[in-house]
C-alpha cells in the first residue's frame, strides 16, 4: 500500500503483476517494544511534541473532498472508505473471511452468486439493495484503483433485490475474498460525496467524521474522528509529529522520523527467491535441487530478523482454511530431509572443508541477485546466504546497482537466484508466477499447473497443489511480509487488516 500519485502507486503496481521485483522497502528492523505509557480514556487533553495543549481526539489523514474510492487512486480515500461504506466481506487480522452485507458467497465453476443480508440500509435510511451491489462492482471494475483484481469479472447482475449473480472468464474459488469493497448507492457511484451506510458518516463541519447511528455493524469507537488533510507523505509525518494526525499506514519506502509506536498486520505480499530453472547449476535446474535449497532454510529464523513477517511454508498464505495445517513445507529448517536430497544429488560431505562436494570435488554453490538500493532485499540476501553457508552451500550475493539494472537481468535471466516480492491479491492469484511478470527462468510444468487450476476451481483441492508445488519449487516462498502503521505515542488500540486499516476501532484510546 502507498499513499499519494505515489497514492497510485498501488493500483499501477497491481496492474504490473503487483510488482514481484518492486523497489525499496521500510528497512529491516526488529520489532519495536510496545508504548510504557498507559493507556487512557479517549477524553481530557494531550500535547504536541513541541508541548502545546490539544485536546485528545482520534484524527486520521485524508484527501480533501475525496471520498469515492472508484474515482482516484488515492490510498487515504481507500482508507476513509473503510469507516464510511459497509462491503460485502472483509477479511480479518487472521485472514479469515466474514460475511458483512453479503450474507452468503457462493463460487461454482464461472459463477458466483452473493445473497445479501436484509435489513442494511444507508445512513439516510434507504433500504441497501443488490442494485446498488451490481453498480458498485462495475463502477470497481472500472476503477483505477480496484480493477486489476476484478480483471477475472465478465459480468455483473442483478435478478431480485437480494441477489446478486457474477460472470467469471475463469473459476476462482476464493474469489469471494476480493469483494470486500465499498458499496455505494447506485446513483451515487460517480459522486465525489456518496451516502455512507458504514460505521461513520460526514460531520456537519465537514472536518470530521461521526458515528452512524443507522450503521449495519455498528461497534465501540470514539464518537468522533477528525479529517486532517494531507497533501502528500512528507505532511503526514510532520502532522503526526504534531499531533494533528493520530495514526496511519507506513510508506513501504520509509521508516518514521518521529517516535511513534509501530506496528504490523498480516498481508498477502510474499518475499521469495526467483529459480531459474534453466541454469547450468543442479540446485536450481532440479526439483530436487530446489527442494534441497528450502529445506536447508529455517523460514522461522528469517521472519524473526523483521519487524514485520511471518514465515511462508508454502505458495499460499499458510492462514488461509484451505490450507491451514496442512502445507507440506517446514518453518523450520529440515536437516535430514536437505542431506537426503544433497545425497541424492551426488554430492558428498566434506568434514575437511565443512562443505557439500560434488562427484568432481568441486563445492556446492549458488549466487544470488539483489537489488542494492533495497535494503530490504540486500538483507534478506544476506540471511539466506549466511544459512546456506552453514550448512555448506557456497552463496555469492550479487547486487545490482539499482532497479532498472536489477529487473533487465531478472527478464535476461542473468541469475541463479533473485529476491524477489510479490504483492497477491487476496484471493491468492499465483498466476504471476506462471505467466505474468515472475515467471522468468520458473521451471514450470504442466501436472503444476494443472493441479493449480483444480485449486482455483475447488479450494478444496488447495493442499494437493501445495503438495505438488513443494515437489516441484519452481520458486522458494520465503517470508509474508505485513502492513506497518504507526501512530503516536498516545494513541493505541487500533486493530488493522489487509482488508481495512480501520478493521476495528473498539478498543482505541488516547492517553492524556
Amino acid at each position: 500500500m502507498h499513499l499519494f500519485p505515489t497514492f497510485c502507486r498501488r493500483a499501477l503496481a497491481a496492474a504490473a503483476a503487483c510488482l514481484l521485483l518492486a523497489g525499496c522497502t521500510r528497512p529491516a528492523v526488529l520489532q519495536p517494544e510496545s508504548s510504557s505509557q498507559p493507556a487512557q480514556s479517549a477524553a481530557g487533553s494531550s500535547e504536541t511534541d513541541s508541548g502545546a495543549a490539544l485536546p485528545a481526539r482520534f484524527a486520521i489523514a485524508v484527501s480533501e473532498g475525496s471520498y469515492n474510492p472508484y474515482l482516484t487512486a488515492n490510498t487515504l480515500t481507500e482508507q476513509a472508505a473503510g469507516l464510511l461504506f459497509e462491503k460485502l466481506v472483509r477479511i480479518s487480522p487472521r485472514m479469515e473471511l466474514e460475511m458483512r452485507l453479503a450474507d452468503s458467497v457462493v463460487s461454482s465453476g464461472l459463477t458466483v452468486t452473493i445473497r445479501l443480508r436484509s435489513g442494511c440500509i444507508f445512513a439516510d435510511g434507504t433500504p441497501l439493495t443488490s442494485a446498488d451491489v451490481a453498480a458498485s462492482l462495475l463502477a470497481a471494475k472500472a476503477s483505477a484503483f480496484y480493477a486489476g483484481r476484478l480483471a477475472n469479472l465478465t459480468d455483473v447482475q442483478a435478478p431480485d433485490p437480494s441477489t446478486v449473480v457474477l460472470t467469471l472468464a475463469q473459476p476462482d474459488s476464493l474469489f469471494a475474498y476480493l469483494l470486500d469493497l465499498p458499496i455505494l448507492k447506485a446513483a451515487e457511484t460517480a459522486s465525489p460525496q456518496p451516502t455512507p451506510c458504514g460505521r461513520y458518516v460526514y460531520g456537519s463541519g465537514g472536518d470530521t467524521l461521526v458515528k452512524n447511528p443507522r450503521a449495519p455493524f455498528p461497534e465501540a469507537g470514539p464518537e468522533t474522528i477528525w479529517l486532517t488533510p494531507v497533501s502528500d507523505y512528507a505532511e503526514l509525518v510532520s502532522q503526526l509529529a504534531m499531533g494533528e494526525i493520530s495514526f496511519y499506514l507506513a510508506e513501504e519506502t520509509a521508516s518514521s522520523a518521529v517516535a511513534t509506536s509501530e506496528r504490523y498486520f498480516r498481508t498477502n505480499t510474499l518475499l521469495f527467491l526467483g529459480v531459474n530453472g534453466s541454469a547450468d547449476n543442479p540446485l536450481c535446474a532440479t526439483a530436487g535441487g530446489r527442494a534441497a535449497l528450502s529445506a536447508a532454510l529455517s523460514r522461522e529464523d528469517l521472519a524473526g530478523r523483521f519487524a514485520s513477517a511471518s514465515p511462508a511454508a508454502g505458495a499460499l498464505n499458510s492462514l488461509y482454511e484451505c490450507v491451514q495445517g496442512r502445507q507440506p513445507l517446514s518453518a523450520e529448517a529440515d536437516p535430514d530431509g536437505f542431506a537426503s536430497r544433497m545425497a541424492a544429488l551426488g554430492y558428498r560431505w566434506d568434514e575437511a572443508s565443512a562443505r557439500y562436494l560434488d562427484p568432481d570435488g568441486r563445492p556446492a554453490q549458488v549466487s544470488i541477485l539483489a537489488c542494492g538500493s533495497s535494503a530490504d532485499r540486500v538483507y534478506s540476501a544476506r540471511l539466506v546466504q549466511q544459512q546456506w553457508e552453514e550448512n555448506g552451500i557456497e552463496t555469492t550475493l550479487t547486487l545490482a546497482d539499482d532497479f532498472g539494472a536489477y529487473l533487465q537481468m531478472v527478464q535476461d535471466r542473468q541469475f541463479e537466484l533473485y529476491i524477489g516480492e510479490m504483492k497477491l491479491y487476496n484471493n491468492n492469484d499465483l498466476s504471476p508466477f506462471w505467466t505474468g511478470s515472475a515467471h522468468y527462468g520458473l521451471a514450470v510444468t504442466q501436472q503444476l499447473l494443472d493441479a493449480y487450476s483444480l485449486m482455483r476451481a475447488d479450494s478444496a483441492a488447495a493442499p494437493d497443489f501445495e503438495r505438488v508445488f513443494a515437489e516441484q519449487m519452481p520458486y522458494i516462498p520465503l517470508l509474508w511480509r505485513g502492513g506497518v502503521t504507526v501512530s503516536n505515542r498516545r494513541t493505541s488500540g487500533v486493530i488493522s487488516s489487509v482488508s481495512d486499516l480501520y478493521y476495528s476501532l473498539a478498543s482505541l484510546s488516547i492517553a492524556q
